[in-house]
């Protein structure tokens, strides 16, 4: 009987130190997400913080918002390499390539097309992302046309929306900075980079800019992609066409 009752005592006492570790935990866990979401909401205002993150998707709030898978990094940031970082300005041989794969497609002349790609691979060099994503999104959105500008105010190459990212704009660009090839793609970069870390993918991120973010067949996202690997195959085989010669 006396054996019986230690028995019960002891687990009593470890019954009451389970409850109180897991009690423990769940504080422990509800600090860490509070205060994760309280960084979040400093660095960028609850206007920039989408509500999925701070009600009903607990693994955002809990992971860093820049999580990228490492395919999807990958592919972010594939072809960053090839830019010189001593001469950004300078475009590499594969992006010569695509500048005259573009001015054929596209039936304009080389040198109104380089100025972009130059600008695209800057940008993707400062903000590390490929610059053929970003030269993707360009002929997805605008078809190279630096004035367009749809029915909800998106301006430029990149159709930038400029009540949403004044923020990003240089001071010293303009009364319309967006309309101006080389800022555009620079602040068309900014949003795109945003969009991806915000979203934790590169397709969500894409699905995003494009304002198809609640589309489960990702078609926009999808254009991107196919639009990229053009480019990359006219890249191939115009490496191709050069050894030949």
């Amino acid at each position: 009987m006396i054996y019986a009752t230690r028995v019960a005592a002891a687990a009593r006492h470890v019954g009451s130190f389970v409850l109180h570790f897991a009690h423990g935990s769940l504080l422990v866990a509800g600090l860490v997400v509070t205060v994760i979401l309280g960084v979040r909401v400093f660095d960028q205002g609850l206007g920039g913080l989408p509500l999925q993150s701070l009600f009903g998707r607990a693994e955002a709030a809990v992971a860093a918002e820049d999580s990228l898978s490492p395919a999807d990094l990958a592919t972010v940031e594939q072809d960053t390499a090839l830019v010189d970082p001593d001469h950004p300005d300078q475009l590499s041989p594969e992006m010569e390539r695509v500048t005259d794969y573009l001015a054929r497609r596209y039936r304009v002349a080389r040198a109104a097309v380089e100025p972009l790609i130059v600008a695209a691979q800057k940008a993707g060099h400062s903000v590390g992302i490929d610059p053929l994503l970003i030269v993707a999104v360009v002929g997805i959105e605008s078809s190279f046309n630096p004035f367009a500008e749809s029915a909800v105010g998106a301006q430029g190459l990149m159709q930038v929306v400029p009540r949403f990212h004044q923020d990003k704009f240089d001071e010293k660009a303009g009364a319309a900075p967006l309309l101006d090839p080389t800022e555009n793609i620079r602040v068309g970069a900014q949003v795109l980079k945003e969009y991806i870390r915000r979203n934790g993918s590169l397709m969500a991120g894409l699905q995003q800019y494009g304002g198809a973010a609640d589309d489960p067949t990702e078609g926009y996202a999808n254009k991107v992609i196919a639009e990229k690997q053009r480019l990359q195959l006219a890249m191939r085989q115009g490496a191709k066409l050069a050894s030949a010669r």
